[in-house]
């Protein structure tokens, strides 16, 4: 099923200029998640600075400039409820994922599996949203989805 025509713009709105920019996420280790984020995933570190106790960085996805994961690390984070799969993740209310879009999801999902990323879920279809969709989670449970466009 084809995505429905996007909404016209509203450039008179007082948020006409809100974009999205970054989203942030705490970890208990900056070093750790740098690592996880840098190392493993393949991501580019734009800018690192520190707040407080805190040690914090922008990593952006290796062939995309617009999108930044901020990294807020550093100690007392407390740890946070780990889901055995999406479905359990939704009886909770909050933060759910960040979803990141891929030319294919399986040859992403083998990738992932070679560096020792922990699957969620297996591949499936919503046609409704003509997408198929995964999910992986990083070392301390924060889940990330993958969409691919289908049919």
């Amino acid at each position: 099923m084809p995505l429905p025509a996007t909404p016209p713009q509203d450039p008179a709105s007082p948020f006409a200029s809100m974009r999205g920019h970054h989203t942030g996420i705490r970890y208990p280790d900056f070093e750790a998640a740098r690592s996880f984020w840098v190392d493993t995933m393949g991501w580019r570190v734009l800018q690192t600075w520190p707040y407080g106790d805190l040690t914090l960085a922008y990593v952006l996805p290796p062939a995309q400039d617009d999108f930044h994961l901020e990294i807020l690390g550093g100690p007392g984070a407390a740890a946070q409820p780990r889901f055995g799969d999406v479905d359990a993740s939704l009886a909770v209310n909050g933060y759910n994922h960040v979803c990141l879009s891929v030319e294919n999801v399986d040859e992403t999902l083998v990738e992932l599996r070679k560096r020792g990323v922990d699957i969620v879920n297996p591949p499936f279809e919503i046609a409704d949203i003509s997408a198929r969709l995964a999910f992986f989670r990083d070392p301390w449970g924060n889940m990330f989805e993958l969409s691919e466009r289908v049919g």
